[in-house]
């Protein structure tokens, strides 16, 4: 149904603004669910076409031949990127936060498509990439369509961006409560409760057709839980100061790789991503030999998402050395995969080397004289318990206690969201409620260590260098919100340059603006004509008819992109004390699309304050 018969159909049934959105944020829930079902879907089979068919099958499953499926997966990926929407490159989330910051949550669809099928292929081709940051832009991208296709205001349209983004994390990980917080702490970078109620509907409607879809089991089932004694904190908090020094060295190498691969690296753009494919496959190989690890996604390895891994890490059954180890070449093989061009989330690597630290910390709890038996008698309590799993091993307990909380405190201190660390760990163990005190334990103190070193998260970061304005210093100006396509005049009356001043005189008589754009003879922008400039021209003493609109208009003008924010513009014209700014194509300076007047602005500023 086309808009104006949609919302007609609103007004005749006098159904509020309020249920509209309601509606929207349903139908963004809804879109998000089925969207990261099929994303999913898409990576089980791209995982079944580069390992099963190619590596298996068609190369025999000889090792070296390993080197080759991460290096095609990036040769699928990188033109794939490159050509359609270079905004699906890398972790996602930053790009996703851009668009809220400096385009008025604008997101264009082709991202959607671009960044779930590009994904697909980096984690699918092993790629060391998790799912949550192409989820959250495909969510996001689809909360942004739905707001531009109704023309709705920069704020509504960044709402729906949060809606996508809470919705996609709510279905990927089972977490409707992480979804929420993650949207409001790392997306939308503010606790507002109009956005807070639209968010909570978006994230619940997503994980209940989620649930329904597949299954409401948690991502990491935890048969125990048991954290010991209060004095154990002190152990945690130590934890997480590990944490955050390994958060921080995540977002430095990570930041390295992608400045050598963008600025130093002389291939084409395109080629990069199958270059960094072919040092993972190197990696791998090496990993394989070294430590005999699963040579593809599945079992103890590197490359994939690696919940398999996490797994055994938080059951107890990996050694010292090779946790320590599998930390390293994990943090190494994303580097590689995201810093080259590849498509994929920092999430999933993160709780992967949280698991490994938090793994290997547990292994020199088993040191302190005492733990031992007192988690044997702890043990022997729980299972004595009739749902008790059989067979508890309180190493096991002590190794799965430090690996979970390890999870959540990597990536709390790189994305420097805590709270969102807490609950989204909370909710994928299944809401063991034990389990909270030594995560915001260790999550806060991971956060507080990684913001002292330095202000940027893994998220942030990016933005900084491209030098947008983030988090505390980001300023909440309406101005910075809109963005210039929003408000400005299609409909362009513009005067040639060869006019004499006796044919302005009768077009301004006819227009209500004060200022219009001149073009010349091959309809370019020439520059802009006012009453100021006519009435100068027509007391000058010369015969209007023999005054060209060339001699009096004025050349020194302001001109502003569609896609630029009306802050930047309006600083511009009131340097410049100009009171229009012609709206031109990037790609074709010249081409008049619209205009923008004080006027405009100052009704656009009003009605937002309404808002």
């Amino acid at each position: 149904m086309p808009r104006r018969t949609l919302l007609s159909l609103f007004t005749l049934l006098h159904v509020s603004p309020a249920f509209i959105q309601i509606v929207f944020a349903v139908a963004i829930g809804v879109a998000a669910a089925f969207g990261s079902s099929i994303f999913t879907w898409l990576i089980h089979e791209s995982e079944h076409l580069f390992f099963d068919i190619i590596f298996d099958r068609l190369l025999a499953g000889r090792l070296w031949t390993l080197l080759f499926i991460p290096a095609l997966g990036g040769l699928l990926v990188g033109p794939l990127v490159y050509f359609f929407a270079r905004e699906a490159k890398g972790h996602g989330v930053p790009e996703v936060m851009t668009a809220v910051i400096k385009r008025g949550g604008r997101i264009r669809p082709i991202v959607a498509i671009v960044k779930s099928v590009a994904s697909a292929i980096t984690i699918g081709s092993g790629g060391s990439a998790g799912s949550e940051g192409p989820i959250v832009q495909i969510g996001a991208a689809f909360g942004s369509t739905l707001g531009q296709i109704f023309k709705m205001p920069p704020k509504r349209i960044k709402t729906f961006v949060g809606c996508g983004a809470a919705g996609g994390i709510a279905a990927i990980f089972n977490a409707p409560i992480a979804g929420v917080l993650f949207s409001m702490e790392v997306i939308l970078g503010e606790f507002e409760t109009f956005s807070f109620i639209y968010l909570v509907i978006a994230s619940t409607t997503s994980a209940a057709i989620s649930q329904w879809l597949r299954g409401a089991h948690p991502v990491f089932d935890v048969m125990y839980f048991s954290s010991g004694s209060s004095w154990e904190l002190i152990a945690f908090a130590l934890l997480g100061v590990l944490a955050g020094l390994t958060a921080r060295a995540f977002i430095s190498i990570l930041t390295g790789f992608e400045n050598f691969f963008d600025h130093k690296l002389k291939l084409p753009e395109y080629l990069k991503a199958s270059f960094g494919g072919i040092l993972l496959g190197i990696l791998a190989i090496f990993t394989v030999r070294a430590f005999g690890c699963q040579p593809g996604p599945g079992g103890i390895t590197i490359l994939g998402v690696g919940y398999e891994s996490i797994s055994l890490a938080t059951e107890g059954h990996l050694f010292f050395f090779l946790l320590l180890a599998l930390l390293a070449l994990k943090l190494l093989a994303t580097c590689l995969c995201l810093g080259s061009g590849g498509s994929g989330g920092v999430f999933a690597p993160s709780l992967y080397m949280g698991a490994m630290l938090g793994g290997a910390f547990g292994f020199c709890m088993l040191r302190i004289p005492g733990m031992i038996p007192r988690y044997t008698a702890l043990m022997e309590t729980i299972a004595q318990h009739p749902a008790a799993p059989p067979g508890l091993d309180p190493r096991a307990a002590i190794l799965g206690v430090y690996a979970l909380v390890g999870m959540g405190a990597v990536f709390a201190g790189a994305a420097h969201a805590p709270i969102t660390a807490i609950f989204i760990l909370f909710e994928m163990t299944g809401y063991h409620y034990q389990i909270l005190l030594p995560i915001m334990t260790c999550a806060v103190v991971s956060t507080l260590v990684s913001k002292l070193m330095s202000r940027d998260s893994i998220y942030t970061i990016k933005l900084r260098q491209k030098g947008i304005i983030t988090d505390a210093d980001r300023p909440h100006d309406i101005l910075e919100s809109m963005v210039v396509r929003d408000i400005m005049i299609t409909d362009v009356h513009t005067i040639n340059e060869t006019m004499t001043l006796k044919e302005l005189a009768a077009v301004f008589g006819s227009k209500l603006h004060t200022s219009l754009p001149v073009v010349d003879k091959n309809d370019k922008l020439a520059g802009i004509v006012t009453y100021k400039e006519m009435h100068k021209a027509m007391t000058s003493g010369k015969s209007w008819g023999l005054i060209k609109v060339s001699d009096c208009m004025r050349r020194d003008i302001v001109t502003a992109f569609p896609d630029e924010t009306m802050d930047s513009v309006f600083g511009r014209m009131r340097n410049a004390y100009i009171s229009i700014a012609p709206v031109v194509k990037r790609r074709d300076p010249g081409k008049i699309v619209g205009i923008i007047t004080y006027r405009h602005i100052f009704d656009s500023y009003q009605r937002a304050l309404m808002i």
